[in-house]
């Protein structure tokens, strides 16, 4: 995946288990959200679509503050 821009498309598609594995970062989003997604058994099985859908979220809006988050450079 690493060749696919990450956009909200992308990350909409890709399993929750993945986005947090790779940006740890937006465990704060979820949390933020009140959603057991972090350490959750279907993590690794679940599209961070489908939990947006699961917790009635707007995928988009929900997909858009992840991508907010990993966007943002970490500091040094």
């Amino acid at each position: 995946m690493s060749d696919t821009p990450t956009t909200c498309e992308t990350i909409s598609q890709m399993l929750v288990a993945d986005v947090l594995e790779r940006w740890p970062a937006t465990a704060d989003v979820f949390h933020a959200h009140v959603m057991a997604c972090v350490g959750c058994a279907l993590a690794p099985f679940y599209t961070v679509q489908d939990a947006a859908v699961v917790y009635n979220l707007p995928p988009e809006q929900f997909a858009a503050e992840l991508l907010a988050v990993i966007d943002t450079p970490s500091p040094a």
